[in-house]
């Protein structure tokens, strides 16, 4: 191993010094910062938020400081058709209700693990990985799936933000707290060889106390409610004793096994037209497995084009701090010019970012438009956030095509637009699915 010495110095001095338009360089950045040193005008125009095929969707919803934006993208696929259909504006269902759930099944899922490795050792990294986040607001599609399936839904009238749904932290922190206390208790029984059922009584007293702050901290579900609004011609409507299940079918009504995750990871391991798990990834335990068909980019994007033409949003995953200006909503691989603001070479392959852990999705929205040129081909998409209307176009972002290429990772088609192999391959693939290690990319939460 080899320092860096005076005369390496020198030399870094003098290669900056010969650099054209270091001073002014320096200047702007130190004054400025890099992004808005580097933020292009070409991009600004070019990102012009009008849309040949644009779904009719309202007003965003707001996620403020939770990190639920698999819940909210999912719910909002759900409530735009129940708008339309049943004339409600600004309809919205209840994220809380589903943070409940999903916090309790989550836990129980923590402790399974956590009772299934209690024989590796503390610095095993399947129990390192464990104990890191033993569990957090994000998510997968399939895991909401898993959750609507088991509970249902309500309207968020019936189950209301609290103060822990709004700002998350305070009540995460208490829960991995606890859940990792506990997970000592749990593997001390299991290498004291206890019964099964001397740990599945111990597990669910922990559970019930798990329950008790998320009453305390998210409020109660509840397992039937009434209902009444008023709809868009001011037509009054209620709904009596009625439970989260029947809401669902009598206002969402989809077969959700309908709906499936596809992705675009180009990476060595992950050959397309395979159906891909992860272990030790999900919440509901006995419910719906996190499954991904991996397909090539250009069926990826035309499966997205097909089910927006047809007039129904969709649910995607993304690294959405790249190349992405938050403030006015532009998502473009052109936005900022980083590269020839240092003169530097920043450029990496799409496998390559997700091989060296530069991205993977973070964040999920929904897709509720698409410009498309002459020849029917995507030049950039609508996309709904939950970041409240204040940024964007009111709360509407513009994504680029090539972004949609780089960092796009993750879509939710109905599998009626896959053509007849790939539902083949899907069905006959998710029965026995190529099982993915507990800390690969395509494992990562919104």
């Amino acid at each position: 191993m080899k320092e860096i010495t005076s005369k390496e110095l020198e030399k870094f001095q003098t290669a900056f010094e010969q650099t054209p338009g270091s001073s002014a360089i320096k200047n702007a950045v130190a004054n400025n910062g890099i992004l808005q040193s580097s933020e292009t005008i070409a991009s600004k125009i070019a990102m012009d938020p009008t849309f040949s095929v644009e779904l009719d969707t309202g007003s965003v919803s707001d996620q403020k400081q939770s990190g639920l934006c698999w819940v909210f993208a999912a719910l909002n696929t759900m409530r735009h058709p129940i708008q339309a259909k049943f004339k409600i504006k600004g309809f919205e269902l209840s994220e809380g209700y589903m943070l409940f759930w999903d916090k309790l099944e989550k836990s129980n899922f923590f402790y399974e693990n956590v009772i299934n490795t209690a024989a590796l050792p503390v610095g095993d990294r399947k129990v390192d990985f464990l104990m890191t986040t033993p569990q957090q607001d994000g998510g997968q599609w399939d895991m909401i799936m898993a959750l609507v399936a088991k509970y249902g839904v309500v309207p968020k009238s019936v189950m209301p933000d609290t103060y822990s749904r709004t700002k998350s932290s305070e009540l995460n922190t208490v829960l991995n707290t606890k859940l990792r206390k506990n997970a000592i208790a749990l593997r001390d029984l299991v290498n004291a060889g206890k019964s099964e059922e001397d740990i599945e009584r111990v597990k669910n007293e922990m559970l019930s106390e798990i329950y008790k702050i998320l009453v305390y901290t998210v409020g109660e579900p509840p397992t039937k409610f009434d209902w009444a609004y008023r709809d868009d011609d001011k037509n009054y409507h209620k709904e009596t004793d009625i439970t989260p299940q029947e809401f669902f079918k009598k206002y969402v009504g989809w077969d959700l096994d309908s709906y499936i995750s596809t992705i675009n990871a180009p990476t060595a391991d992950k050959p397309y037209n395979h159906v891909y798990t992860v272990e030790m990834l999900g919440n509901v335990l006995g419910g719906r497995q996190v499954r991904h068909l991996n397909l090539e980019i250009n069926d990826f994007k035309s499966l997205a084009v097909k089910q927006l033409q047809d007039g129904e949003a969709v649910w995607f995953g993304s690294d959405v701090g790249q190349s992405s200006d938050r403030k006015i909503g532009i998502m473009d691989t052109n936005i900022y010019d980083v590269e020839g603001l240092f003169n530097t070479d920043l450029s990496m392959t799409k496998a390559e970012r997700l091989d060296y852990t530069e991205s993977m999705m973070t964040h999920a929205m929904v897709l509720t438009g698409v410009d498309l040129d002459e020849n029917g081909k995507p030049t950039k998409w609508k996309v709904e956030n939950s970041w409240g209307e204040k940024v964007g176009t009111k709360g509407y972002f513009v994504m680029s095509d090539s972004w949609f290429d780089q960092y796009v990772y993750q879509l939710v088609i109905n599998k009626k637009y896959l053509s007849d192999d790939l539902k083949k391959t899907f069905e006959a693939e998710s029965q026995e699915p190529t099982v993915l290690a507990p800390w690969d990319p395509m494992g990562a939460l919104a």
